[in-house]
C-alpha cells in the first residue's frame, strides 16, 4: 500500500515541474507587460472575484498579459516555497499568514513591504479591523509576528463555525446545539438514525486543524474564560511566547473530544482517504448533518436542495460566553521582491480587494467581504449567508476572532498534521498529542 506521504510528496514534486514549465523562471527575466498570479482563490466563490480582477486591470493597462495558477493550498504552498528557494516565482503569490510562510519568506527577503500601498489605497481604513491587520504583519526582520510591517492581505474574511443539515436535524425533531455537549448528543442521534455525524475529508491536513481548532478554543474558554482564552491563543499563535504552553488541561480535552468521536464513528465513512472538497460533497448530498468549516465553502453549500443554518462553535455549556471563533483575512497573497512590476501588483491587490465590483460579486457570491462590520443589512434573514455574517459580526464585536494553529511555527503544520492523524486513528493519547505539539512549540518559541 503506497504510503500518503510518499504519494503527497511525488503529487508535489510533479506540481512544481509542470508550474516552473508554466512561468518564467525567475520574475527579473518577465518580459515587460506581464504580470503573473499565483493563488488559491479557485472556488466558485472566489474565481470570478480574481477573474473579474484581472478584467479590470486589462483595462487599466491595455496590452499587458496577466498568467495565473490557482491550486489547493497545500499544493500551492509547495509550489511557491520552492519557487523562491530557486530564485523564481510570480509576482503575486500565496503568503500564509505566521510561521507557516509568512515569517520564513520575511526573513529570507522575498517580500515586498505592503505598508506604502496601504496607506495610499486606506486599506487599514476600509477594510478589516486592527486585530485582524497585526495577522498579516512581521516586524521587518521577520522575527515578531503580528506588529510592524504588514506582509500580505487577503480578498475576503473568514470564519469556521457549524454548518447543520437542517432537513435532517428536523425529520429527527433535534434543535441547533447550544453547548458542546448538546452538539455531541445531536452527533449520536444522527449516528443511530444511519446518517453520517460529521464530513469530514482528513486527507487534507488543514480539516483537521480547523475541527481540533475549533473543539480547541471551545475547551480553553470554558477551562480559562473567554476573554482569556483569546489572549492565550495570541499569545501561542501570534506572538510564540515563551512563557506560555501547550500543556493545558483544554487542550487535552479538546484532543480527547476528537479522538472520542473518531473511535465513535461519528466521522462519515472513509475520512482518512477524504479531502476537503470531498467532504464538502458528501455534505451537499445530503448524507451528513453536520460540516465544521469555513464560511469559503458558503457559496457551494447555498446552493443544495435543502435547509442549512450555520453557527458560530458553541460553548462547552449552554448559556457561555461566545468562545474564540477561528477566522482572519483569507489566505493572504504577497508581492515578490523579485518582481519587476511591484506597483501593478500593488495596483491589482488594490482592484482585488477594495473595488465596488469585488464587494457586489462578494454579496452576491455568499462571501464575507473584507469590510468590518460585514452589511448583514443587505442580506436575507434566513440564509446561511446571513447566518455566516451574523457570525462573523458576533465575533468581530467582542474581539473574539481565534487562530488558524498551523501559522504557530514553520513546522507546525506537518507537526499537527502527523499527530493528528496518529490521535484520530488511536495510535498516541490525547496527552502525547498534546506533548508532540508542545514539543514542536518549545523549539521555536521566544525566538
Amino acid at each position: 500500500m503506497l504510503n500518503w506521504r510518499v504519494l503527497r510528496l511525488w503529487l508535489a514534486g510533479w506540481l512544481i515541474v509542470l508550474l516552473a514549465g508554466a512561468f518564467s523562471p525567475a520574475i527579473g527575466a518577465a518580459e515587460p507587460g506581464v504580470l503573473e498570479i499565483w493563488d488559491v482563490y479557485y472556488s466558485p466563490n472566489r474565481n470570478p472575484v480574481v477573474e473579474a480582477a484581472i478584467e479590470q486591470l486589462k483595462e487599466r493597462y491595455p496590452g499587458w498579459e496577466v498568467r495565473r495558477t490557482s491550486r489547493p493550498l497545500e499544493d500551492m504552498r509547495t509550489a511557491v516555497m520552492a519557487a523562491l528557494a530557486a530564485g523564481a516565482g510570480p509576482d503575486i503569490m500565496l503568503v500564509n499568514n505566521g510561521e507557516n510562510m509568512m515569517g520564513p519568506m520575511v526573513r529570507a527577503g522575498h517580500l515586498v513591504g505592503l505598508d506604502v500601498y496601504a496607506e495610499k489605497y486606506g486599506w487599514t481604513e476600509r477594510l478589516f479591523s486592527p486585530s485582524l491587520w497585526n495577522r498579516a504583519r512581521y516586524s521587518e526582520d521577520g522575527t515578531q509576528f503580528g506588529e510592524g510591517v504588514i506582509w500580505g492581505v487577503g480578498v475576503d474574511a473568514e470564519i469556521v463555525g457549524v454548518y447543520y443539515n437542517m432537513d435532517i436535524l428536523n425529520a429527527l425533531g433535534l434543535g441547533i446545539p447550544e453547548s458542546l455537549a448538546e452538539l455531541q448528543e445531536v452527533m449520536e442521534a444522527v449516528k443511530q438514525a444511519g446518517y453520517a455525524p460529521v464530513a469530514l475529508g482528513l486527507l487534507d491536513d488543514w480539516q483537521f486543524f480547523h475541527l481540533y481548532g475549533a473543539v480547541q478554543h471551545a475547551t480553553l474558554a470554558h477551562q480559562m474564560g473567554a476573554d482569556a482564552a483569546q489572549e492565550y491563543l495570541d499569545d501561542i499563535v501570534i506572538r510564540g511566547s515563551r512563557d506560555r504552553t501547550w500543556l493545558e488541561p483544554g487542550n487535552v480535552e479538546a484532543a480527547r473530544i476528537v479522538q472520542e468521536w473518531a473511535q465513535k464513528g461519528y466521522f462519515v465513512d472513509g475520512y482518512t482517504a477524504l479531502g476537503g472538497d470531498d467532504a464538502l460533497a458528501v455534505f451537499e448530498a445530503g448524507v451528513a448533518a453536520i460540516f465544521i468549516q469555513g464560511s469559503w465553502y458558503s457559496s457551494s453549500i447555498a446552493g443544495v436542495d435543502f435547509d442549512v443554518a450555520f453557527r458560530p462553535f458553541p460553548p462547552v455549556e449552554r448559556g457561555g460566553e461566545l468562545p474564540p471563533q477561528i477566522g482572519g483575512m483569507a489566505t493572504p497573497l504577497g508581492i515578490n521582491a523579485r518582481s519587476a512590476h511591484p506597483d501593478v501588483a500593488a495596483e491589482f491587490l488594490d482592484i482585488l480587494i477594495n473595488s465596488d465590483t469585488t464587494v457586489s460579486l462578494q454579496l452576491g457570491m455568499d462571501v464575507v467581504p473584507a469590510r468590518v462590520p460585514a452589511p448583514v443589512e443587505l442580506v436575507p434573514e434566513g440564509t446561511v449567508y446571513h447566518d455566516i455574517l451574523v457570525a462573523w459580526n458576533e465575533a468581530n464585536q467582542v474581539n473574539r476572532v481565534g487562530h488558524f494553529l498551523d501559522w504557530t511555527t514553520p513546522t507546525m503544520w506537518d507537526t499537527m498534521a502527523e499527530a493528528g492523524r496518529e490521535l484520530v486513528l488511536g495510535s498516541i493519547t490525547p496527552e502525547e498529542f498534546v506533548q508532540k505539539i508542545e514539543d514542536d512549540y518549545r523549539s521555536h518559541a521566544g525566538q
